[in-house]
């Protein structure tokens, strides 16, 4: 049954279970938090879990920026997953599965920006996505989007097995180097939450991530990751290492809308 979503664009691809710290400042998406939260929230600091949980929709931005783009031009079509938005205000174009986002943590400022710590929650198509009002800087796009299942996939553990192995050779090479991927100590046991912290770990460009996050089950999911990591493994073991672009390395992990 599909539902109706406020939708957050991001240049991140979120993940089931991962949690991604937001710096919120666009008045459209400081709109959205503020309704969100409702009239009770007070200025400082509130952890998420005191309240009722509270989500929004995130999605890939596949072309663009976080922040509504400014245009002149106007295109023919509207097709999901590429709305231009109003006479000469638009978002990005954005990917039509995204994940979910639950509000764990927020502080607040007095000049209305948010800091928030959202955590993935359940994955989702978009049927439908709303145009937003070129008029109004505060109007955020909805979605009518359909929820998709968690399911585990044939021959899921023996992938999951396959991955763990690959992921430890990826780590121990990489503290060779001297830099560390993932935030956890030890991967998941299950293999779907194994699926999507790996994806999450691994050091590969948003397209690559939106791949994993699109694919139909988990062992689909670990099955594409160990392709990625067999590339990555041999990449980090060649001694050209320092020559490859360390942004993904030094990203403090703080998404700007």
């Amino acid at each position: 049954m599909a539902q109706a979503l406020p939708i957050f664009p991001l240049n991140t691809v979120l993940f089931p279970g991962v949690n991604v710290p937001l710096h919120v400042f666009e008045p459209r998406y400081r709109r959205l938090v503020s309704e969100l939260l409702g009239p009770t929230l007070t200025r400082g600091e509130l952890a998420g879990r005191d309240r009722s949980p509270r989500r929004f929709g995130v999605v890939w931005i596949e072309l663009g920026h976080e922040v509504a783009a400014t245009s002149s031009a106007q295109t023919a079509e509207n097709p999901v997953g590429a709305p231009t938005l109003g006479g000469d205000v638009r978002l990005p174009r954005v990917s039509a599965t995204g994940c979910t986002a639950l509000v764990r943590n927020v502080r607040t400022y007095d000049d209305g920006r948010y800091d928030l710590v959202v955590e993935g929650g359940t994955r989702f198509t978009v049927d439908d996505l709303s145009e937003v009002d070129a008029s109004s800087a505060d109007v955020y796009p909805t979605a009518s989007v359909s929820f998709l299942p968690e399911a585990a996939g044939p021959d899921a553990e023996e992938h999951a097995e396959r991955v763990r192995a690959l992921f430890e050779v990826y780590r121990e090479r990489l503290s060779a180097a001297g830099l560390t991927p993932g935030t956890f100590v030890d991967p998941p046991k299950d293999p779907v939450p194994l699926s999507y912290a790996l994806s999450e770990a691994v050091v590969l460009d948003q397209a690559e991530k939106q791949r994993l996050l699109e694919a139909e089950d988990a062992a689909t999911r670990l099955a594409v990751l160990a392709r990625f990591l067999r590339r990555e493994n041999r990449i980090v073991h060649t001694p050209t290492l320092n020559t490859l672009p360390a942004g993904p390395f030094l990203n403090n992990g703080v998404s700007f809308n």
